[in-house]
């Protein structure tokens, strides 16, 4: 499965590539704020978070025709497009996670749809 990943999410992208840690244009004054990344790299934990994003749903849906959000099948709708990130919690330096790693790296990555549970699944720190 071939991936690449070209540039800084940071400066190219921020309102797309490193949500939730920069804030869209669209919800800007109306949305929810822009959490600290984990890590402390927009750009890096933004990555982070697209890759395991798309790796999903290419992996569960490569023809994207697998499933549709309600009935109309003229509206694909791949497992990471109906997400949120679930439990988030806070270090002692406010860095936002959802997820732990090994050697005390942190993460946050999205959940995302479940067809069996019919409900968004994903990682949680407190496991």
């Amino acid at each position: 499965m071939p991936y690449a990943w070209i540039g800084n999410s940071a400066k190219q992208c921020p309102e797309v590539c490193s949500y939730p840690f920069a804030v869209p244009g669209y919800m800007a004054g109306g949305g929810p704020a822009a959490l600290k990344p984990p890590n402390g790299d927009v750009g890096v934990d933004g990555m982070i978070s697209v890759i395991a994003h798309e790796l999903a749903e290419l992996s569960t849906n490569p023809l994207v025709n697998a499933w549709y959000a309600g009935e109309d099948p003229t509206a694909p709708t791949e497992i990471g497009d109906l997400w949120y990130i679930g439990q988030v919690m806070r270090d002692n330096k406010g860095r936002t996670f959802n997820m732990n790693g090994r050697r005390g790296r942190r993460f946050m990555v999205q959940w995302v749809w479940s067809p069996v549970l019919k409900a968004c699944a994903g990682p949680n720190a407190l496991d």
